[in-house]
């Protein structure tokens, strides 16, 4: 999924671990042959990659479809859904008019941006009647997190599996 670096104009793609080969390198002491290397290895993939982003954009989610995709992506922040701050559909919404969609692709990418970026509220208040809302991330751990758990998701819905139900999951915020 694009990743948001908070203003930066540059764009992240995290794949979840089964999709496609890890790359990883240090970054201390830095061997340029590594980086070629690895650079090489990554231009390999990137058709791969190109092509299953594209096989996202032609699926189109019917509503309920959207719906659990959200339920799921909320269980990847929160133990459970009805813990979160925000019904599932709120995740739905789209910040811009070019960010709405029916396709995988699309509600996928506002999911995650609503995650990650947090902001979003639905009228939900705590006991002591404060508005709830999801909290920005912070940590670049939690945002991979996410960012792996979405693309195992929408890989998932891809496919036509159904999503398998998670009663627990601890992500540091």
């Amino acid at each position: 999924m694009p990743a948001s670096t908070g203003g930066s104009a540059a764009t992240a793609v995290v794949v979840a671990d089964g999709s496609f080969e890890t790359i990883r390198f240090r970054h201390a002491g830095l061997d340029p042959d590594v980086v070629v290397r690895s650079s090489l290895r990554l231009m390999e993939f990137l058709p791969r990659l190109a092509a299953r982003v594209e096989q996202m954009r032609e699926r189109m989610l019917e509503p309920r479809e959207s719906l659990e995709l959200a339920e799921h992506a909320l269980q990847l922040r929160y133990a459970t859904v009805n813990e979160s701050p925000i019904h599932p559909g709120t995740l739905l919404t789209a910040r811009r008019a070019e960010d709405q969609g029916v396709d995988l692709w699309t509600t996928t990418n506002r999911v995650q941006e609503n995650l990650i970026r947090g902001g979003v509220a639905d009228g939900r208040r705590d006991s002591r009647g404060v508005l709830r809302s999801v909290r920005a991330l912070r940590g670049i751990d939690s945002k991979v997190t996410i960012n792996k758990g979405l693309w195992g998701i929408a890989e998932r819905l891809l496919g036509g599996e159904t999503q398998p139900v998670r009663e627990t999951v601890s992500l540091p915020v």
